[in-house]
């Protein structure tokens, strides 16, 4: 399964997958496609508060954020303005934040995951930048 397989009008929910170095993206709760970058409109940003809890308590990471939003194309992305990055970090956050401002972020018109690059162990660097519509 891939890209093509995926309902192109109905959300997805994508995560980052630690054991595969990659994002997973699921739709009707079922994973049909890891990629290294994910491109998606009308986006949402969820964080489980047990599940940030639990990662906080053990000391071990576990799913429990992800982004929800409809498949989208970067081209598309001319018509819109860059807004920044995001992040989150289930030690220090309870939700997505901006990384500029520290400010949390619960919705966003476009989004771009990408973990196209490596850090200098080898490991998967991710980064998520945002983009508003132009009014």
């Amino acid at each position: 399964m891939g890209w093509l397989d995926i309902d192109q009008t109905k959300p997805v929910k994508v995560y980052w997958n630690l054991h595969k170095q990659c994002y997973s993206v699921s739709q009707n709760d079922l994973v049909i496609w890891h990629a290294p970058f994910v491109e998606l409109k009308d986006v949402t940003f969820h964080v489980q508060p047990a599940g940030n809890a639990k990662v906080r308590r053990e000391k071990k990471k576990n799913v429990h954020a992800y982004v929800k939003g409809t498949p989208y194309h970067l081209k598309q992305y001319y018509e819109a303005e860059e807004a920044g990055a995001v992040k989150y970090n289930p030690y220090k956050d309870k939700s997505f934040i901006m990384v500029d401002s520290g400010e949390p972020i619960y919705k966003a018109d476009f989004i771009w995951l990408d973990s196209s690059e490596s850090d200098s162990n080898g490991k998967c660097s991710t980064k998520m930048r945002i983009w508003k519509k132009y009014i």
